[in-house]
């Protein structure tokens, strides 16, 4: 595997310039006040610069990133904060079912509105609705006894759905949302799901409670509810009956950026906890040389050097035109496990100051447990790779 070549280092840099000037000083503003203005002002950043529609093709107003060259913004992005991160990278996950579906017709349709919408004051946003308060992991494993209660009927010249999804990135501030729902609760996850595109403000689609979360603050995790939501046969997003198969198409390009954003968390923990070792005295010199400490910074350092070559390695293949779910998700359970251990090793040297709100330090390990939950939960994360290991070597 290569590494990035000297022009996706270019953009690396560009991003952790972006990150530093306009994601660092709102950071703590918005993990304490989500609501605050200042997320219109980094959204409305984030689409001038171009940092919204990164990894989109250029024919649609984007910058063209390949995975890799978007797996280095996303850790420039999450090193600064993972919830700012997010607020962008959700935008795409709720893209990723028109772009993947292949139907040009339905990508006009949905993604250039919003696409244009960046050239103005009023960015619009995606989201992608798939968890559900009973179906959770069911869905994500195609369990032949799946719990998905959001369901969707055939109508003349159109279908409608019925039910509610919990949990969604951006949920409230999208303008449209790619849902999943099943043609028959008792029917096998794997042949009875379809996913359709609702924009904002169909009869009977709404957004219902706004969780307060634990971390990742800066972007809204809400629930949304569809209630005789009507659409037509167009805004159905690839065949009838194909969802769990779009699913896991877009598990494996999704989980490699949630494994940088992973890694993002877990760099800033090893860089904050090295420079406050460095410049904090006690018995007679820096604590960076007490061999305790030295050997907490090693393992950090190990963890983050260990967790880039996943990413990278995951990033390649997709690149390659080879998304490999079994390898997406060995990156973001290796990285997300380190993204928390980091984290409370970096709380641990930085002592009662890495326990106060204003150093940044316990934001870090709020951020990252969120990390082993979402895109398949590590437990669900390993089985799909042990079952990918047993498939090849049967």
């Amino acid at each position: 595997m290569m590494g990035p070549s000297p022009e996706q280092l270019e953009i690396q840099q560009w991003a952790r310039e972006f990150a530093k000037r306009e994601i660092a000083p709102r950071a703590l503003l918005l993990d304490k006040d989500p609501e605050s203005p200042e997320r219109e002002a980094l959204l409305r950043a984030g689409a001038k610069a171009g940092v919204l529609g990164a990894s989109l093709p250029e024919f649609l107003g984007g910058a063209g990133h390949d995975p890799l060259t978007g797996a280095l913004v996303t850790e420039e992005l999450a090193a600064e904060c993972s919830g700012c991160a997010v607020l962008f990278g959700a935008n795409m996950l709720g893209l990723l079912p028109v772009l993947l579906s292949g139907n040009l017709g339905a990508i006009e349709r949905f993604v250039r509105p919003i696409t244009q919408s960046w050239e103005t004051d009023a960015p619009k946003l995606a989201a992608l609705a798939a968890t559900e308060p009973d179906a959770g992991s069911d869905f994500i494993q195609g369990h032949p006894r799946g719990r998905m209660r959001t369901r969707v009927e055939k109508k003349d010249g159109g279908y409608v759905i019925n039910g509610r999804k919990v949990f969604i990135s951006n949920g409230s501030l999208a303008s449209l949302v790619t849902v999943f729902a099943t043609h028959d609760p008792n029917a096998p996850i794997r042949e009875s799901t379809s996913c359709f595109a609702v924009p904002a403000g169909t009869p009977g689609f709404s957004v219902g409670q706004v969780f307060d979360k634990m971390g990742q603050r800066a972007a809204p995790a809400v629930e949304l509810v569809f209630d005789d939501v009507v659409v037509p046969d167009e805004n159905r997003l690839g065949n009838e009956g194909g969802g769990f198969a779009l699913n896991r198409l877009i598990m494996s390009v999704t989980r490699t950026p949630i494994a940088a954003l992973s890694l993002g968390i877990a760099r800033s923990a090893y860089e904050k906890a090295l420079a406050y070792a460095r410049g904090r005295v006690q018995g007679g010199g820096p604590i960076a040389g007490h061999q305790a400490v030295e050997i907490m910074l090693a393992d950090m350092a190990i963890r983050v050097e260990a967790a880039r070559g996943l990413v990278w390695r995951a990033a390649s293949a997709i690149a390659a035109g080879k998304p490999s779910l079994e390898l997406s998700s060995m990156a973001k359970t290796f990285a997300s496990d380190s993204a928390v251990a980091n984290s409370l090793d970096a709380i641990q040297i930085l002592g009662g100051y890495g326990y106060m709100h204003e150093y940044g330090v316990e934001k870090l390990l709020r951020d990252a447990k969120l990390t082993q939950i979402y895109e398949g939960t590590n437990q669900i994360n390993r089985f799909e790779i042990m079952e990918a290991i047993a498939a090849t070597s049967a």
